[in-house]
């Protein structure tokens, strides 16, 4: 009986470090591969706004019309420091329950950055 009891234990450990840890980390690079392709859609269209900018603000009537849209003050410098900013501190979030936990860990999300 505890024979059966180790050839399992090494059969289960075997199937994990062969079979659920490369997968978790495939799971987790086609997670990355997607955030980048999101990130690279925005991208992409802020790049199209922004030449669309730079082509309307090459005509002398944009120019004049911002100029005349937005007004400007000038002021005498200020002789204060400034102080620097401190970002806030992000706390990583944990999961709500255990099980969402071994979920992220069998689907490798817990690699991935949200």
């Amino acid at each position: 009986m505890l024979l059966v009891v180790a050839v399992l234990v090494v059969l289960a450990a075997s199937v994990l470090l062969t079979n659920v840890f490369p997968y978790r980390k495939i799971l987790a690079q086609q997670q990355q591969v997607s955030n980048a392709r999101e990130q690279l859609e925005v991208l992409r269209n802020e790049n199209d706004r922004l030449d669309v900018e730079v082509f309307a603000l090459s005509t002398d009537a944009e120019v004049e019309r911002l100029a005349r849209e937005y007004p400007y003050v000038v002021l005498e410098p200020a002789a204060t420091n400034v102080a620097p900013t401190v970002e806030p501190l992000e706390l990583p979030v944990e999961p709500d329950a255990w099980y969402e936990g071994l979920w992220d860990f069998l689907t490798g999300k817990d690699l991935v950055d949200s």
